[in-house]
């Protein structure tokens, strides 16, 4: 495909959908010939949505990981870290900055601290015989299948187990709970996106008000109970957060454990060399699927000034997109970046957690829930394989998979 700077338009998931992924050769060519470059706003645009205002997408790692850290100048308060505009409305901005992701240093900050020391790798090593078993009992009952639909009835069981455990949700409600998030996530095409995050608002709000008066070590009675700049929360900005974090915190890890699994099938040279030492080779490996498939293509920033990048000017208040699939594939950092290698020497580097002030909270839970659930897949199922193509995510904000059939090849088991 002879590609240009602008044959695409990153805003419309039409334009994206052609390529069936992410569409990293179109990053290849904005990162060789116009790796500072405007993004028009999307014609047409669907009536009842949040506008988009186009932006200038950064593809080279170098301006990615800039922009992540310099919150000064490319602000995720200032105008959200959608691509869309929301200065106008003033609920929508309000709602945006109530979640980590629209806040920016000192609040950032201050709100991060309330949560950080449940995430520390010592809380994380604490909780890994608690994942060990339920990525046990997810496997088992995968075994006793011999096709399985794997995203939604498999990845995506561990991460909502986990996310109900350290929020405090009832694990009889996780099921409705990940159906309320997988609603709200959809945000993009969902012309009825407003009612189904109000329907999760409000489950998360009576999730806040059944919460015991003394503090525990739920993330959400953290929230309740901690103060920031000595006064407490209230319920609507607790059940903001949560509602945020509600949205991402099972996507990402659901994701990347389907094109974990998804890759090792298209890759039998490297499912080989991961299974002659699947402890290992398991922690790396999982590191170049975030790099190779990274499971959020982007968040934006605002400039607050106009900003010099590489000969371009960003003027003050243009939304500025962050691709970290673009960045992930930069061969100033990756050799070879297309290939996927699980022995790659630095596939740590990747930017698939983010950098900077937002770099990802749950970054080593993540890890450590990957880890335990696809060490146990592949050593209890080594052979499972597709039963067909994967259907992709129809989405300009994940890059994810939204069915994949398995054969799990039980006799393999034994």
């Amino acid at each position: 495909m002879n590609l240009q700077p602008g044959d695409i338009n990153l805003a419309k998931q039409d334009d994206i959908a052609r390529f069936g992924a992410a569409p990293y050769e179109y990053f290849e060519v904005l990162r060789r010939e116009a790796p500072v470059f405007w993004n028009p706003p999307p014609e047409p645009q669907n009536p009842g949505y949040l506008p988009c205002p186009g932006f200038w997408v950064l593809s080279k790692y170098e301006d990615v990981a800039l922009a992540s850290k310099e919150h000064e100048r490319f602000s995720a308060w200032e105008n959200s870290v959608l691509w869309t505009d929301v200065r106008e409305n003033p609920a929508e901005l309000a709602a945006q900055r109530a979640g980590l992701l629209g806040m920016d240093p000192p609040q950032h900050t201050q709100f991060r601290r309330l949560i950080q020391p449940g995430l520390t790798p010592r809380k994380v090593a604490d909780l890994v015989p608690f994942i060990r078993e339920h990525a046990q009992e997810v496997v088992a009952e995968l075994a006793g299948k011999d096709q399985v639909e794997f995203v939604f009835d498999v990845a995506a069981e561990l991460p909502m187990i986990l996310l109900c455990q350290l929020m405090g949700v009832p694990q009889h409600q996780r099921h409705e709970y990940m159906r309320l998030g997988n609603k709200a996530a959809s945000f993009e095409y969902n012309p009825d996106f407003q009612n189904d995050i109000l329907e999760l608002y409000l489950f998360l709000d009576e999730v806040v008000k059944s919460l015991p008066g003394t503090q525990d070590d739920t993330m959400l009675s953290k929230y309740l109970h901690g103060e920031v700049d000595g006064r407490r929360l209230t319920r609507d900005e607790i059940t903001q957060f949560f509602l945020t974090l509600s949205i991402a915190g099972h996507e990402t890890t659901r994701n990347t454990t389907a094109h974990f699994v998804r890759l090792m099938d298209e890759h039998p040279d490297q499912k080989e060399h991961l299974l002659e030492d699947l402890d290992g080779k398991l922690p790396n490996a999982i590191e170049e699927v975030l790099r190779h498939s990274p499971p959020v293509m982007q968040f934006c920033r605002t400039a607050t000034c106009d900003i010099e990048l590489r000969g371009v000017t960003i003027p003050k208040a243009h939304k500025v997109y962050l691709s970290y699939v673009s960045a992930n594939r930069d061969e100033e950092v990756f050799e070879d970046p297309n290939r996927f290698d699980i022995g790659r020497p630095n596939a740590d580097l990747h930017l698939a957690f983010g950098t900077g002030p937002h770099f990802c909270l749950g970054a080593s839970l993540a890890r450590t829930q990957l880890q335990c659930v696809l060490g146990e897949l592949y050593r209890k199922l080594p052979d499972i394989e597709l039963a067909g193509p994967p259907t992709p995510m129809n989405s300009v904000w994940f890059n994810g998979i939204d069915a994949m059939a398995l054969n799990v090849c039980p006799a393999s088991s034994n």
